[in-house]
């Protein structure tokens, strides 16, 4: 059913090399959850429609968990604290305020994340689609750049295959860290084990800007080979007219695609940057508590990988919009070493640069912000200055 569902049969042996090929090791994992992602518009069958029922049935499991969870909440840490698993000397106004938004901030981020993956994304999919079957058509890739684009989707996969394992041994971990019963642990495990969509969120995004960024470096390459070697053909200089413009089709067509990622990925990095600046606060502020009183224990440990794993992928998330606005600019600096005596073949290169500049891309959240290296200082600034108020309130009121 899943191949169906994706829209393709893996690992035959004269298979299609083509975008479909190299995105489907992250495609098959963003179907098998249940969001129905495919690069071409397969048929309406009884399968098809399975697997959008399956995907919008774990999202009303999604919400339903959610819910529950925030009702019980402070079920839970009552049982913890009964339990003597939690030290009662920290457990303030501020702990309790700060756990308590830390459980509203999973909750809302996960359905946040699903909604838009199943509402905005899927539907929004088939315009990626088309951009990426456009440039199969025009050749613009060789069967080596393919292979590459597909090791990024591959380290994709893994990456997804990693955060499942790590989100299991985060929600297990709530057993021995909290003394729950049986049950209580069965569902707390069943309602972290939907964080694993804003990991898929945060990989597919960064795995589709990754291979943005390579095809501008791979257009980059091709004016460095024109430019600097010296066993160019002298056809290709003659007919540089011809080179200029499928340098500006290929250019072109990457910016439509960071476009149609604009409007496909949007909202989904709104609902993934907002949530992850709570998050990191919340989690050094446990950290800051536990560290201060000299514990390391479970949970200390898995503050830390939930830490690390939020600030990881929040460096990527903003690095992949630099990387492909850097790329661009390069090919301006490349483009000012041509130079021609020919007025007319001069010209051509001037304007190739002037349009260049002039459309640089960028990816914003939803035309709110624009997503860049920019906003890390603005992070680990606006957690220390949330660090330093909580800490204040943490010892003025045990005082």
């Amino acid at each position: 059913m899943l191949k169906r569902i994706v829209g393709y049969f893996p690992g035959s042996p004269d298979e299609t090399v083509n975008f479909e090929w190299c995105c489907r090791p992250l495609l098959i994992a963003m179907n098998l959850f249940g969001i129905p992602l495919r690069m071409h518009e397969a048929d309406e069958s009884i399968l098809v429609w399975i697997g959008n029922i399956f995907g919008w049935f774990l999202y009303f499991m999604n919400v339903a968990a959610g819910l529950v969870m925030i009702c019980i909440e402070s079920e839970f840490e009552n049982v913890a604290s009964a339990n003597g698993k939690l030290v009662l000397n920290n457990r303030t106004t501020a702990w309790q305020w700060n756990s308590g938004i830390s459980t509203y901030n999973t909750v809302c981020s996960t359905i946040a994340i699903q909604t838009v993956l199943l509402a905005i994304t899927a539907v929004r999919w088939k315009d990626i689609a088309r951009v990426l079957n456009r440039m199969e058509r025009i050749n613009q890739f060789s069967v080596k750049e393919f292979s590459h684009f597909r090791t990024i989707f591959r380290l994709g996969l893994l990456v997804i295959i990693i955060s499942c394992l790590a989100v299991c041994f985060l929600s297990m971990s709530a057993y021995f860290n909290t003394g729950f019963l049986l049950w209580q642990m069965i569902f707390y495990s069943f309602q972290r084990s939907f964080v694993i969509f804003i990991c898929l969120a945060v990989v597919l995004f960064i795995c589709f800007g990754w291979m943005a960024s390579t095809m501008m470096q791979l257009l980059g390459k091709e004016m460095t080979h024109f430019i600097s070697d010296p066993d160019v053909d002298s056809d290709a200089r003659t007919q540089f007219d011809v080179l200029i413009s499928k340098w500006n089709r290929h250019y072109f067509t990457i910016i439509d695609l960071v476009h149609q990622m604009n409007r496909c990925f949007g909202c989904l990095l709104l609902v993934m940057v907002a949530p992850t600046f709570v998050r990191v606060i919340n989690t050094s502020f446990h950290l800051m508590i536990d560290m201060k009183d000299g514990r390391w224990t479970i949970e200390v440990t898995t503050q830390l990988i939930v830490l690390f794993f939020n600030f990881v992928g929040f460096t990527f998330m903003a690095n992949i919009p630099h990387k492909i606005r850097q790329e661009a600019v390069d090919l301006t600096k490349k483009l000012r070493k041509l130079h021609f005596e020919d007025y007319d073949l001069q010209n051509q290169v001037n304007v190739l640069m002037m349009e260049i500049s002039n459309s640089l891309p960028k990816i914003t959240a939803a035309g709110f912000f624009d997503v860049d290296l920019q906003l890390i200082p603005t992070l680990i600034g606006t957690t220390l200055t949330y660090l330093i108020i909580l800490f204040q309130f943490q010892t003025s009121e045990k005082r």
